[in-house]
């Protein structure tokens, strides 16, 4: 039977865990069920707070605490109005709290922006960043060397020292050759990763990097310093070279986006919550207001899964938990709920496809109220018992602000607490 504290999550990215992450560690039975894996996979394993505001200014935000108390006074639908500014404080320090204490910390703070390069040689806007990338902070003037692997697939030491060079950054680039890698047939982050937790492997990469330092004062690698939530393999390679040594993440999958997940996962398995990948949720069954089951496939027939509470945190449209259907109408995918999206489709993108003020379609989500119950109109929620977080939630363009990890973890953050009273 379940009781007034049990809550079930659909979604396992950054907001889904976050909040389930919250309501076990106050002792609420909390569980999370999801098809596959969120966005920690793929995306850089940073905290994108505010990056760009307005989303057309070319220049990024220097201080995110300053520029989020604008936005919100500018937008009072966007998630960010529903946390306020000391709410994403309050997510961001107890999130930097739990990495530190699992060996892996986080820097940054809402006061100041780190500035740090991208796999193509662009100025990337973040937050918090791991200890593993803040030596590559564009804003010091230290000259830098990019080392690719050559048997390491889409990441070009050139292409992102060219670039910066062109911005004014002091940078040469180096691709080595590793013998041990060319035995196998192919290479991902993961599979480096998982080599550069042998000392003999990294013993090698210095003999190649260190003769060709030159000025260098820092060293820029792609994300494979270790699959797991540590700084042993960035500090052996400082030792070993004498500079520090920083990570530049590329494309899928993502380590330090995996260790953040891994990190987060212990945390809710430590303290009694569980989660269950494989899960996909496909529809509801509800009475009076209430859903009183959420339905996972199953091999014989949909499996029901019965709590007092439930979020949504299944991600937009780009995460596939909000779907269009061909009348132009669009919905969330488990619960049915109604999405906020222009009524025309072709309101849904400016004309121009480069357009410096993104398309409407991405601001698509479900419009919640003070408690983040998803509704229907006015303040009324659809269902009693339900919540959502994430970027499930609409009135924001998540990717062109850069605040994708921003608003999953205050909005995940908040609804937990929430739940958890």
């Amino acid at each position: 039977m379940s009781t007034k504290n049990d809550v079930l999550v659909v979604g396992a990215g950054l907001a889904g865990l976050t909040a389930v992450w919250q309501l076990a560690t106050q002792q609420k039975k909390a569980r999370l069920v999801s098809k596959g894996w969120g966005a920690t996979h793929w995306h850089s394993g940073c905290i994108d707070v505010l990056g760009y505001y307005p989303i057309d200014e070319s220049q990024p935000v220097e201080s995110p605490g300053v520029t989020l108390a604008k936005l919100i006074a500018d937008q009072p639908e966007h998630p960010y109005a529903l946390v306020g500014v000391a709410g994403v404080e309050e997510a961001l320090t107890m999130f930097q709290t739990l990495c530190a204490e699992a060996g892996y910390p986080l820097h940054g703070s809402l006061d100041k922006n780190w500035l740090l390069p991208s796999a193509v040689g662009t100025f990337r806007p973040t937050c918090l960043a791991p200890e593993t990338m803040i030596a590559g902070d564009l804003r010091r003037d230290d000259p830098m060397l990019i080392v690719g692997i050559k048997q390491l697939v889409d990441f070009y030491p050139n292409i992102v020292a060219e670039n910066l060079v062109k911005q004014g950054v002091e940078a040469a680039h180096l691709m080595l050759d590793m013998p041990k890698l060319a035995q196998r047939n192919f290479n991902t982050p993961v599979s480096i990763g998982s080599m550069m937790e042998q000392p003999s492997f990294r013993s090698d990469l210095v003999r190649f990097i260190k003769p060709k330092l030159g000025k260098a004062k820092r060293v820029g690698l792609p994300a494979v310093l270790g699959r797991y939530p540590s700084l042993t393999i960035k500090n052996d390679l400082e030792k070993q070279l004498g500079v520090p040594v920083f990570e530049i993440p590329g494309l899928p999958p993502s380590l330090p986006g995996l260790r953040l997940h891994a990190i987060l996962l212990q945390a809710i398995e430590r303290a009694g919550g569980r989660v269950y990948h494989g899960l996909e949720g496909v529809g509801i069954e509800s009475e009076e207001g209430m859903v009183t089951a959420v339905f996972t496939e199953a091999a014989g027939r949909p499996k029901p899964h019965r709590f007092a509470r439930y979020v949504v945190a299944t991600g937009g449209i780009l995460g596939g938990g909000i779907v269009t259907r061909q009348d132009g109408s669009a919905h969330e995918l488990v619960f049915d709920l109604p999405v906020a999206l222009p009524e025309s489709r072709q309101d849904w993108f400016e004309q121009d496809f480069m357009d410096a003020k993104g398309h409407p379609v991405y601001r698509a989500g479900l419009t919640v109220n003070a408690q983040f119950q998803p509704v229907n109109g006015g303040s009324q929620p659809v269902y009693g018992n339900v919540y959502a977080a994430g970027t499930t939630l609409g009135h924001s363009e998540v990717i062109r602000e850069r605040s994708f990890e921003g608003v999953a973890l205050a909005t995940g953050f908040a609804v937990g607490n929430l739940l958890a009273q």
